[in-house]
């Protein structure tokens, strides 16, 4: 029974690496520069964000450093959620040919971008040395913060394609709010006015940023009560997710 539960194990291993492999590859298929048009996509924002608030008397020191922290941040959230909510429904052939368990789907493209998002790290880590980033052991604490905000990302996914499948309209709406989900988080900014700032607070995303920010560009070390809240948001949005994705799951090939 053993052998074959690690023969079960190592099967299922190598099928979420072949599909998160598929899907890095499908991504830069045919393109000219690969992974680096995931790098130059943040260096574009960055640059809109240094034209508008250039002169502002308010903004944080070292604001290269402050803004490109929170986009790298920001993307990888973007670009896994908008790739994995329709992904149950883009891979229905595979689905209904080969057995496949639906929920390694959303969890390659949790994998595939997060292999996309170290390789940005490490490329940011090394530029921003000329924008005066301190290297530190405190930097490291950026891996268990990637960590967190995985799960985060991954139970939101499982969610999101779960109600994909009944509605189509779910990847519309998501694609359609996150622009401005992307300006009520503070990354070009430190918060919000006084009146708004529940909004901030409301945001799950606000409180991954903040502790990659004190870990990668304030001389600080995130405090437990930002750690705690990070905690908290990833596994209960995993458990939410998990149990939409587990009461919806034997429905996906009829409703494909």
């Amino acid at each position: 029974m053993q052998s074959i539960n690690k023969i079960h194990n190592v099967q299922n291993i190598t099928r979420i690496y072949a599909l998160s492999k598929r899907n890095v590859i499908l991504r830069y298929k045919n393109s000219l520069i690969g992974f680096f048009w995931g790098f130059f996509k943040p260096l574009l924002y960055l640059f809109i964000f240094i034209v508008i608030f250039k002169d502002n008397p308010n903004a944080p020191p070292n604001y290269i450093l402050f803004v490109t922290s929170g986009l790298i941040l920001w993307f990888f959230f973007s670009n896994v959620t908008g790739q994995a909510v329709g992904s149950i429904v883009g891979s229905a052939g595979l689905l209904k040919s080969l057995n496949i368990p639906a929920y390694f789907f959303p969890l390659s493209e949790t994998i595939s971008e997060l292999f996309n998002l170290l390789l940005t790290l490490v490329v940011f880590l090394f530029i921003m040395n000329w924008f005066g980033i301190v290297y530190s052991p405190r930097i490291l604490l950026v891996i268990p913060l990637i960590f967190l905000f995985a799960i985060f990302s991954l139970g939101l996914n499982l969610f999101l394609c779960s109600i994909n499948v009944f509605f189509r309209d779910v990847g519309i709406i998501w694609n359609t709010i996150q622009p401005a989900l992307f300006f009520l988080t503070p990354i070009g900014y430190r918060e919000l006015p006084g009146k708004y700032k529940f909004i901030m607070d409301c945001n799950p995303i606000y409180y991954f940023i903040k502790v990659g920010r004190d870990t990668l560009c304030e001389p600080i070390v995130p405090s437990w009560h930002d750690w705690r809240n990070c905690i908290i948001i990833s596994v209960g949005m995993y458990l939410a997710g998990q149990f939409v994705f587990n009461r919806l799951k034997n429905q996906f090939i009829s409703a494909i």
